[in-house]
């Protein structure tokens, strides 16, 4: 059994799978060959288990041009200290890392020639959260995304579907979301929270999956000044990676000022209590900054 396939059955929480795959000889130096009928042989029943499984074998070797690992989160109530107590969440899915520079670049140039108004954004490499985006591009981009795979899009202006423009600090209040669409979209902030902390698997952790901060994030103190790719730390109790530091993430709601968008996680230039899964603050809807990313969330499929 190799060491890669056993961290990555144990990042994954699938640690019951080791004896399925050590009968059948399977090893590190053959992951990437996999396929979705391999996993279905290894007795892996569930279709998003072996979308997970495969996307973590890929990983450091190739990324799914476009592709998205989505994590279904169990409803449940937030605690007594979050600011957010006693707010119920029902079940959904959210991204297992924030969004990365070639899912962006992919679903961009898709919406660009079909009447999307989408920027470049930025990021170190291919595996690494795209910055430099603001709420409304995200926005945007979630719609491009969902009409791209055939779903329908969450956010609508004036009765139509959100493809362009940004109207400053203080409209997006005019950008609606139809609540039932099957397409992707922001998380709320008590949806981010919730699967922050491990939704109903929830350890009870400081930080998203660890009371170490070191051991599931990147921060001022040990990020080298600079953005770091996903994935590199542990996940959190559901297999979420990166809810705390490396980059701040956008969620849809406003704060108290009406005017503001919270961004929760922390990033790789803050300090390490602000990548608790507590901490709070808001930044502009048109802001772009190099700390800032987002993470897909969508209602969960029948």
């Amino acid at each position: 059994m190799g060491k890669e396939l056993t961290a990555i059955l144990e990042s994954e929480k699938m640690e019951h799978l080791l004896p399925s795959f050590s009968e059948q000889g399977i090893t590190d130096d053959i992951l990437t060959k996999l396929t979705d009928s391999d996993l279905k042989e290894l007795g892996i029943h569930k279709l998003g288990d072996r979308k997970r499984l495969l996307a973590a074998f890929a990983y450091n070797i190739d990324l799914p041009l476009g592709g998205t690992v989505m994590i279904t989160v169990g409803a449940g109530t937030l605690p007594q200290d979050s600011q957010l107590a006693g707010l119920r969440v029902e079940e959904f899915e959210i991204g297992k890392y924030p969004v990365m520079q070639d899912e962006w670049e992919w679903v961009r140039v898709w919406g660009l020639a079909n009447g999307f108004e989408l920027g470049a954004g930025q990021a170190k490499g291919s595996w690494h959260p795209i910055t430099h985006m603001s709420w409304y591009d995200a926005v945007k981009w979630c719609n491009a995304k969902s009409e791209h795979e055939l779903l329908r899009p969450v956010y609508h202006m004036e009765g139509k579907v959100y493809r362009s423009g940004e109207f400053g600090p203080d409209g997006s209040r005019l950008i609606t979301r139809h609540e039932r669409a099957n397409g992707y979209r922001l998380p709320t902030e008590a949806e981010w929270e919730w699967a922050a902390r491990g939704g109903p698997l929830s350890k009870g952790y400081k930080f998203s999956g660890s009371n170490t901060s070191t051991d599931v994030g990147w921060y001022e103190e040990n990020s080298t000044g600079s953005v770091q790719p996903v994935g590199k730390k542990a996940a959190n109790e559901l297999g979420i990676h990166d809810m705390s530091g490396n980059v701040w993430e956008w969620c849809w709601d406003l704060d108290e000022s009406g005017y503001a968008h919270r961004i929760r996680g922390g990033s790789w230039r803050n300090k390490e209590g602000e990548s608790t899964v507590c901490y709070r603050i808001s930044r502009s809807p048109e802001t772009h900054y190099g700390v800032i990313g987002f993470r897909l969330a969508r209602n969960t499929q029948s």
